[in-house]
């Protein structure tokens, strides 16, 4: 009895297994890729969501739908729909979230769009030459409108930003010529360059003032010879632009409440003399104040500023004093080049970095302090070359790279303390300090690159190290200068 029941169970169990060995089969190996009427899915490696990735161009209409087995459809990828010119409407799912690059670029008959309440990005070029366009509304979600998003869009008339605080990409609308309203939103809080350049709308604002809310977007016409500027006091931002090659602007007293003052601002405004910085202010942006050589001083200390952009003060021939932030974490790349009149700095502790050619061909600058216990890592690729009025520099403890030619042409510099937690010594990172008689290598340094001080002709090297690291370059000392090794200090 036991034996025929055990011959009845057995192929019975046997099947049970294979029946669930083929389900969590058919689970792990779901495919990846979904076509549904002409437009193709790719699930995320996660399993977490759908991107749509091409469309077969089978309708004049597309609809992508909303999920796939309730996994939802968040993105679509960039170029998908690109130059599809029959295409004349989209259904987009109800949790987009992304727009790719180029997305739709190009599809000249697609005459309008409805976007998700969800939809947070739309990237660079999305929409461009979407010449059928006529009326565009964006959702309260909305972060990001990219640069070019919707440039050549020659049939848009309006748009309604009213519900969005979304970032406007440089060029974003550029050469919309039908474009003559569009509704901000009144807590608009970055315009790109040129964001509404070619539209009538741009064209037709009025000389003076232009505001977006409490953002100052351009001074339209040329200021009066001794004409008083005067922002308005609930002024938060100031724009791309915005007084830029205003040559009759000798000073400003920025609003209190300015927090970003966007690129290219007040560049090329050469007879600026004073600006008055307010407390509050975080960001001054890329070329602010690039040749305005009239400016001597910067006081930047009483500010909460973080970020100093590209090229912040680059050209500023006349300016003599900078007191940097306490706030600030990078001192980036040209922002004091070809300041001549610059005597010294003073760099606050928590600075980290100097970038590239910051304070290159700063002909008179003679002092360069870091503070006690700075915080400071690298120094860039040519930060101080040139600076041929510096004499004696100490690095900071910290100190983890010197990049290549920071210190080239420093022809007065005389002496220079490494710390001992340095890394690297750049190429040409002391090239033609001719003045410089000796330095010494800490143990810690891993790199030293080719000619790292070549033309160094008074120059004798002392190496903490007992030999020369494998590591460094065979020609780091090209010139055979004399080098003393096993160096030890007092």
């Amino acid at each position: 009895m036991m034996k025929r029941l055990l011959r009845v169970l057995i192929p019975l169990l046997l099947a049970l297994q294979l029946v669930g060995c083929t389900e969590n089969t058919t689970a792990s190996t779901r495919s990846r890729i979904s076509t549904i009427d002409g437009v193709t899915y790719e699930l995320s490696e996660s399993g977490l969501y759908y991107t749509v990735i091409q469309w077969d161009r089978s309708s004049t209409a597309a609809v992508i739908v909303d999920s796939i087995d309730e996994i939802n459809v968040t993105t679509i990828a960039e170029s998908v729909f690109m130059n599809d010119a029959a295409l004349v409407s989209v259904t987009l799912p109800a949790f987009l979230s992304i727009i790719g690059e180029q997305a739709f670029q190009g599809c000249t008959s697609l005459s309008q769009i409805a976007f998700p309440e969800g939809l947070a990005t739309i990237e660079q070029l999305a929409f461009g030459r979407c010449t059928s366009l006529t009326t565009v509304a964006f959702p309260k979600i909305l972060s990001s409108i990219g640069n070019f998003a919707f440039a050549h869009c020659t049939g848009l008339t309006s748009i309604d930003l009213t519900l969005t605080k979304a970032a406007i990409g440089a060029s974003a609308f550029a050469d919309c010529t039908a474009l003559s309203t569009i509704a901000f939103s009144a807590n608009t809080r970055y315009v790109g360059q040129n964001a509404f350049e070619g539209t009538p709308w741009y064209a037709s604002l009025p000389d003076g003032y232009n505001y977006i809310g409490d953002y100052f977007l351009e001074y339209r016409g040329t200021i009066a010879p001794g004409e008083t500027i005067a922002l308005e006091v609930n002024t938060s931002y100031i724009g791309f632009d915005a007084f830029r090659d205003q040559d009759q602007l000798t000073a400003i007293v920025i609003p209190d409440a300015v927090l970003r003052i966007y690129g290219y601002a007040f560049y090329g405004c050469d007879n600026l003399v004073s600006v008055t910085f307010p407390a509050e202010l975080v960001e001054i942006g890329l070329e602010v104040f690039r040749d305005c050589v009239s400016l001597v001083a910067a006081d930047l200390a009483p500010t909460k500023l973080s970020k100093l952009g590209t090229g912040a003060f680059s050209g500023c021939a006349a300016l003599e004093t900078v007191t940097l932030s306490s706030f600030l974490d990078i001192i980036s790349s040209f922002t004091f080049n070809g300041c001549v009149s610059l005597a010294e700095i003073y760099l606050p502790k928590r600075l980290k970095g100097i970038q590239d050619s910051a304070f290159e061909n700063c002909r008179a600058l003679a002092a360069v302090v870091f503070e006690d216990d700075s915080l400071m890592l690298a120094i860039g690729t040519k930060a101080f070359r040139n600076c041929v009025a510096l004499t004696a520099v100490i690095m900071p403890v910290r100190l983890t790279d010197i990049g290549m030619y920071a210190f080239s042409g420093c022809t007065a510099l005389s002496s220079i303390v490494l710390p001992a937690s340095l890394k690297t010594i750049g190429h040409q990172s002391f090239y033609r300090c001719i003045a410089l008689s000796a330095i010494v290598i800490p143990a810690s340094v891993t790199v030293v690159s080719e000619d790292a001080f070549v033309d160094c002709d008074a120059l004798t090297i002392y190496c903490v190290a007992a030999r020369q690291p494998s590591t460094w370059d065979s020609l780091w000392n090209s010139d055979n200068r004399p080098v003393v090794w096993n160096h030890r200090t007092s």
